[in-house]
């Protein structure tokens, strides 16, 4: 059912940049039942969000990549309360350009001609993240003994993923991680860092020829005729829980009416489009 808005409103919506697609079709699908709203939508780092959120950014919803911003929002008062819901659970792949001739999975970043790996940074990007443990679980990253690492309370070699202090891990994978597995038999190797997983995605089809994504943009067209993916197993990496929030004092009709149109059949079937798990479901 259509509803229409006494006047021109707009919902502020910044969000993690594995739903570019998605939620832009979402939005989309919003707008048509709802003239009047305009949903004005900002894609970049979860954890660069989180930042600039306590900073003063306004806006009134954040969707996340990872659970724990939003939860950390909401404890130091910047959400409203009770407003955090999970959306979806992000899936991992490993993407290669087609003209390498590789068939897509852990062991293909073995090849010599992988020479460059894009990932997002981990440090403030959940799917940076992701791919760091995926590439730990299969053995083709070893924790450093001596990861310079202060403060820690365990040693960085029994911490679990959910452990890692991954916003002080400022000098590059390799500073933390023995990345021999990926070295061994090539002239040289090196990670290349989006600021997000939608420029990693970029950086992969226009620069490295190889990456770890986010299945959401995988599929996407232009990567889709370029690469080749494998999709990982959920538990091979740091799970990708993911939710959103109203931050603190958007509960405006517009807000709530956007809030709930995301849990929305048709808007779970978009998300579902794009790859995403639903939150009650499991992969196949």
């Amino acid at each position: 059912m259509s509803l229409t808005w006494a006047q021109n409103l707009e919902v502020r919506v910044v969000a993690a940049a594995d739903l570019q697609y998605a939620l832009s079709q979402v939005a989309k699908a919003f707008e048509a039942k709802n003239p009047g709203i305009r949903i004005l939508l900002s894609f970049g780092s979860s954890g660069k969000f989180y930042t600039q959120l306590t900073q003063g950014l306004t806006a009134d919803l954040f969707f996340s990549a990872e659970r724990i911003y939003p939860q950390l929002l909401e404890e130091r008062g910047l959400a409203e309360r009770g407003s955090r819901k999970p959306y979806a659970i992000g899936r991992m792949v490993i993407w290669l350009d087609r003209r390498l001739g590789l068939k897509p999975g852990p062991e293909a970043l073995k090849d010599p001609r992988v020479t460059q790996l894009a990932i997002a940074s981990p440090v403030h990007a959940p799917y940076g993240r992701a791919a760091v443990t995926l590439l730990e679980h299969y053995g083709l990253l070893k924790r450093r003994q001596d990861a310079p690492i202060p403060g820690l309370k365990k040693p960085f070699l029994s911490l679990s993923w959910e452990e890692i202090p991954w916003e002080k891990l400022s000098r590059g994978v390799e500073a933390y991680w023995d990345a021999s597995p990926l070295r061994q038999g090539k002239p040289s190797f090196l990670f290349v860092y989006g600021e997000n997983i939608s420029h990693t995605a970029q950086l992969a089809l226009t620069t490295t020829q190889a990456g770890i994504l986010a299945l959401s943009l995988a599929m996407n067209e232009t990567l889709a005729r370029s690469g080749v993916y494998w999709l990982a197993p959920l538990e091979s990496h740091l799970r990708l829980e993911q939710d959103f929030v109203i931050l603190k004092g958007a509960k405006r009709p517009e807000v709530l009416a956007f809030y709930t149109f995301v849990d929305s059949p048709e808007a779970r079937t978009i998300f579902k489009r794009y790859g995403f798990l639903l939150p009650e479901e499991k992969a196949e």
